[in-house]
């Protein structure tokens, strides 16, 4: 029996609530947190982790069940608007690593900053870390080194980069199905979402479906390389998250195997290829490529190149310059991090060469960061559109077409707005670097500062344990900006300003707004269930 009561709803003697979408949706942030120590709680569990594995757990069933409820007990009145999907992404982005680093943080005994810092490298598939072995200088605190940390927690690690690789708002799909929340709205909020199939269900059950594929292929990859079984695992859903996370110190460096190196590579540049292309070539199905993979394996190339002549100039290589100089490239090109020497040695030419190529990325729609390839492709094209546009005048017609696609005007202001920002907030945060540690070159700031907005995680030893919290504050913003290419997060704000805006208008209109607050308009009409 169904019956109304005020604005709510009693179905068979339950209470459901009717709220504002925003109201309803914010519990997301903490399934999406209670997944991620499922997750490693159960791969904790399987290693023979019990201790740590059960305090994750715990952890997992707390939030799971909250989230689950609170969605249950509170319904949608009304569709979710535009406005509303901007303000719940950018929302996720700052709420999810924060309570997925809390019971890290409470099973460590470590200050929340340093796992609110790992958690969110791990989100934003960045890959620095501060799991380095030290002190912390502002709590007194020892923070483990790598190879000292529980597996459980380990693997937490490898999963928030795997998941944030895949996209937390994928996952927001999956409880949409049962909520209502429309997944065009949010992919539309993210900007990364690109049809694999007809409809957008489909689109995104094809890409967990190669998202998967990619990393069992990965990790058999990385297998047959020369890792153990379960390290392959773990560098494949690090690698194909671009994000670089690590079961060792050294990082790739550990193996001092070529074989490994080039195994970690073609993970490094699945991760960043396009995605909708990868997925018309697994299935076989004719598209429009976006050319995405060829600008890559192009840049990558000149860039190896280069990279070799300098530093066969400079002298400075572990290993041979052309082994050095492919790593590196594809590493910083490709977003991932994995490493296989310290940079922190290394001359600030090397570093100022590999800044840009960390603040490029990879492909659009891949889990890569950066500027992406296409708007690389459409800057470098917007050149020679400029010079035969001014040679030439209206005597000849220029058709802007990229990657087989045509670029508006409106594309091209979209491009440079998205560049500016990223060039001004690098800036800023190298700034800002040097201000807090004034003995480091501009060359380690500039690197440090492009490998978080980058969302890369090479570092040059800025980051760590002894870092202080001014440092790791600036970095967790870098990383978090990074990950919606700061534009997103001035659509939050903008959006929050217009729905602050209606709101108040609304309470100028009736002073009754609050019931409309719980009550939409329509449903005393009748025609609401």
């Amino acid at each position: 029996m169904t019956r109304r009561v005020g604005g709510d709803i009693d179905v068979g003697g339950e209470l459901v609530l009717r709220v504002p979408p925003l109201l309803r949706y914010v519990a997301l942030p903490v399934a999406a947190a209670g997944i991620s120590h499922l997750l490693s709680a159960t791969i904790g569990f399987l290693e023979g982790d019990t201790v740590y594995s059960t305090v994750l757990m715990l952890w997992a069933i707390i939030y799971l069940s909250a989230s689950v409820a609170w969605m249950s007990i509170l319904q949608p009145s009304r569709s979710l608007s535009k406005e509303e999907a901007l303000v719940l992404v950018g929302f996720s982005w700052l709420a999810t690593p924060l309570l997925s680093a809390i019971p890290v943080a409470y099973a460590l005994g470590v200050p929340l900053i340093d796992a609110w810092f790992e958690s969110i490298s791990g989100f934003t598939t960045t890959g620095l870390s501060v799991f380095t072995g030290g002190v912390d200088p502002d709590y007194g605190k020892y923070v483990p080194a790598v190879e000292e940390l529980p597996l459980s927690i380990l693997w937490w690690r490898a999963v928030t980069e795997w998941l944030g690789g895949f996209g937390i708002v994928v996952m927001f799909y999956v409880f949409a199905r049962l909520g209502g929340l429309p997944a065009h709205l949010v992919g539309f909020a993210e900007g990364r979402f690109e049809r694999l199939e007809p409809s957008i269900a489909k689109s995104i059950q094809a890409l967990m479906t190669l998202y998967m594929f990619l990393t069992t292929l990965g990790a058999i990859i990385l297998y047959l390389a020369g890792m153990t079984p379960m390290d392959a695992v773990y560098h494949s859903m690090t690698g194909i998250a671009t994000g670089g996370f690590s079961t060792h110190s050294e990082s790739i460096a550990f193996y001092n195997s070529v074989l490994v190196e080039a195994a970690a590579i073609v993970v490094m540049a699945l991760g960043a290829a396009n995605f909708a292309d990868l997925y018309a070539v697994v299935k076989g199905i004719p598209r429009r490529f976006s050319r995405e993979i060829e600008s890559f394996i192009a840049v990558a190339a000149t860039s190896i190149a280069l990279g070799t002549l300098m530093l066969y100039v400079t002298g400075w290589s572990p290993y041979h310059p052309l082994r050095e100089a492919a790593f590196d490239v594809v590493t910083a090109l490709s977003g991932t991090g994995f490493g296989i020497s310290d940079l922190s040695s290394a001359p600030d030419a090397w570093k100022a060469f590999l800044v840009p190529l960390m603040l490029i990325g990879g492909s659009a729609f891949s889990t890569t960061g950066g500027i992406k390839q296409y708007r690389l492709m459409v800057l470098a094209k917007n050149i020679v559109w400029t010079v035969t546009e001014t040679v030439y005048g209206t005597s000849r017609i220029t058709v802007r077409r990229v990657g087989g696609y045509v670029a508006t005007e409106q594309e091209l202001r979209r491009v440079m707005t998205i560049v500016t920002l990223f060039v001004v907030t690098h800036a800023a945060g190298t700034l800002a670097l040097l201000l807090i540690l004034p003995d480091r070159s501009l060359a380690d700031a500039a690197f440090e500062a492009a490998s978080a907005l980058g969302t890369v995680g090479l570092s040059v030893g800025i980051t760590g344990a002894t870092a202080p919290w001014q440092a790791k504050a600036v970095l967790m913003v870098l990383m978090t900006l990074g990950r919606l290419e700061v534009a997103g997060f001035l659509y939050m704000l903008a959006a929050t300003t217009r729905i602050t805006r209606n709101l108040r208008a609304q309470k100028r209109r009736k002073p009754a707004t609050l019931a409309l607050w719980r009550e939409p308009p329509y449903a005393r009409s009748g025609l609401y269930p």
